[in-house]
C-alpha cells in the first residue's frame, strides 16, 4: 500500500505537540543517570479512554506519570511502548489511533495521528515502524525527525509483532478477525525491505494466529501462535530471520522475552472448561531446544500460580531483572512483579491502572 492509499486518512504531517503542565517535575523519580526507570503502560479497557503510564524507580511507584506531567490522559488502549532513540519513548495508543512520543521527563513532545488501529512498533535507525489492522493490514514507516508517515507496505491480515533486523522488517500476521468470516487465520511472517517498503517474501511458519508478544535474540525471533481457539492448539515459533527456517514447540508463548542466549516464555491456554492454564519454558538459541520452567528465575516460576493473569513481560538490560505485569481480573488495578536472575523475588507493586501489559526501561547504565 503506497502513500496514495492513505489519502482517505488524515494526512497531517506536522507533529502534534501536547503542552506539559506547569508542574512537569517528578520529585519521586530520580534522574535517568542515577537510577533505572521501569516504565509500565497499562492498556486500560477498550473504549474507556483510561490508559495510564506508571514509573517504578528504586522500588518507588509514580502512578499516572503521563497524566501528572501533561495534564491530560494518554488515550484509549495503550498497545505498545518502545524506545524511539536515546531520549524519546513511543507509545502506540490503539483505540485513539495515534503514536504518542514522550520525553524522559514524561512530557509529550509529538504525535503521529495517521495510523488507524495501530498495534506494535519497532525501531530501525532514524525510522519507527508500526503495524496496523487498517486497509487489510499494513506497516507504516515514520520519520522520527518529523513524526510523519513516509511510506507504507501491505502485509498479511491483522499484523501484530514486528522486528527490525539488518535492514528488514519481520512482521507477524495473525488473521485475528478470521471469526468474522472474511478470511482465515494467518500463519506467515511477512519480510519487508525497510528502505523500499516492499514485501520481499513471506515465511510460512506452519502455526496460525501469530499474536503473542514478540522477542528477538540475535538472528532469532520468538512469537506465540494462539491457534484458532478450537481445533488448532496454541504453540510457539522460533524463526531464523536470516535463513527463514522455523522451529515450532507445542506450548503457548503469550509472553516472550530474550536475555543472554535464551528466550523465556510464559503461555496461557485454556482447558475444555475454559479454565486458564499457565505454563513457562526456556528456549536455548544455541540448541533450539526447550525445557519447562523459567530456569534461573525460579521465584517467577513459583509465583505464576499467584499471578492471576500474566499480561506483560520484560527483562532489564541493566541487571537482568525479569518484570511481569499481572492483569488480575482485567478490570482492577494490576500488579508488577520483579524477579532476580539469582532466583529471588525482588519486588511487587500495585499499579493504579488496568491491564499492565507493556514495559520498557531507561537509565541506570
Amino acid at each position: 500500500m503506497k502513500k496514495n492509499r492513505l489519502l482517505l486518512l488524515l494526512l497531517a504531517a506536522t507533529p502534534i505537540f501536547n503542552a506539559c503542565s506547569d508542574d512537569d517535575t517528578d520529585p519521586v523519580v530520580p534522574s535517568a543517570s542515577e537510577k533505572e526507570r521501569i516504565v509500565v503502560v497499562c492498556e486500560g479497557l477498550m473504549g474507556m479512554n483510561n490508559s495510564t503510564v506508571a514509573v517504578i524507580s528504586d522500588s518507588v511507584v509514580t502512578n499516572n506519570w503521563f497524566g501528572r506531567v501533561n495534564g491530560t490522559e494518554l488515550g484509549d488502549t495503550g498497545n505498545d511502548i518502545v524506545m524511539a532513540g536515546d531520549t524519546v519513548m513511543a507509545i502506540a495508543v490503539n483505540g485513539s489511533n495515534l503514536i504518542q512520543y514522550v520525553g524522559l521527563s514524561g512530557c509529550a513532545i509529538g504525535a503521529t495521528e495517521e495510523i488507524p488501529n495501530v498495534r506494535r512498533m519497532a525501531l530501525g535507525g532514524k525510522y519507527l515502524y508500526a503495524t496496523s489492522y487498517a486497509n487489510d493490514g499494513y506497516v507504516a514507516k515514520i520519520d522520527l525527525a518529523t513524526y510523519a508517515v513516509m511510506d507504507t507496505c501491505n502485509v498479511g491480515y491483522e499484523p501484530e509483532g514486528i522486528v527490525y533486523h539488518e535492514g528488514l522488517l519481520y512482521v507477524c500476521n495473525t488473521g485475528g478477525y478470521a471469526y468474522l468470516g472474511s478470511h482465515g487465520y494467518e500463519s506467515t511472517v511477512s519480510v519487508v525491505d525497510a528502505e523500499t517498503m516492499k514485501e520481499v517474501k513471506r515465511i510460512e511458519t506452519g502455526c496460525v494466529n501469530l499474536c503473542g508478544q514478540v522477542s528477538a535474540n540475535g538472528k532469532y525471533m520468538c512469537v506465540g501462535a494462539s491457534g484458532d481457539y478450537y481445533l488448532e492448539p496454541a504453540s510457539t515459533v522460533v524463526v531464523d530471520m536470516e535463513s527463514g527456517d522455523c522451529k515450532s514447540f507445542d506450548f503457548p508463548a503469550t509472553l516472550s522475552v530474550a536475555y543472554g542466549d535464551k528466550f523465556y516464555t510464559i503461555g496461557t491456554s485454556y482447558d475444555a472448561n475454559w479454565v486458564p492454564v499457565v505454563s513457562s519454558h526456556v528456549i536455548s538459541t544455541t540448541s533450539l531446544s526447550a525445557v519447562e520452567g523459567l530456569g534461573e528465575y525460579a521465584a517467577a516460576e513459583e509465583s505464576l500460580s499467584e499471578i492471576g493473569a500474566p499480561y506483560g513481560a520484560y527483562v532489564s538490560p541493566v541487571d537482568g531483572t525479569l518484570y511481569i505485569g499481572d492483569a488480575r481480573d482485567y478490570k482492577s488495578n494490576g500488579f508488577v512483579y520483579a524477579f532476580g536472575k539469582d532466583g529471588s523475588e525482588k519486588g511487587k507493586w500495585e499499579i493504579e491502572g488496568v491491564n499492565p501489559g507493556h514495559i520498557i526501561s531507561f537509565g541506570g547504565k
